[in-house]
């Protein structure tokens, strides 16, 4: 009993250092980035918990040209595949904040909120 306690153990251990989750609020006007200084291939699961759609654009980040992009509709939960040469970017272009979840597979370098232009 205590061989199997151990195991099951571990294996929550293993799950929850599997993948990180973040409740991320965007204020108004403001842009979120994400994975500027990564250096590795990840995903996230996002999930729109607002009732305002949220921009998601990914850049690439020696041509800042963008490679992804699409509209995260309110309720709306998505994933997608990050290039570590990608910088991700939340543009909240409404005039209240917004709050995505995003569930990272792995630990990601370089968050940082701009003012939209």
């Amino acid at each position: 009993m205590k061989k199997l306690l151990f195991v099951f153990t571990v294996l929550l251990i293993l799950n929850s250092c599997l993948s990180f989750k973040s409740g991320l609020i965007i204020p108004a006007n403001q842009t979120f980035l994400l994975g500027e200084f990564n250096d590795k291939n990840y995903s996230a699961e996002l999930i729109n918990k607002s009732n305002l759609t949220v921009i998601v654009k990914a850049v690439d980040k020696s041509f800042g040209e963008q490679t992804q992009s699409f509209a995260l509709v309110p309720e709306e939960k998505t994933k997608v595949y990050i290039s570590k040469e990608e910088t991700v970017y939340f543009e909240n272009e409404n005039g209240t904040e917004v709050k995505v979840d995003v569930i990272l597979s792995k630990g990601v370098e370089g968050m940082r909120y701009i003012n939209n232009k």
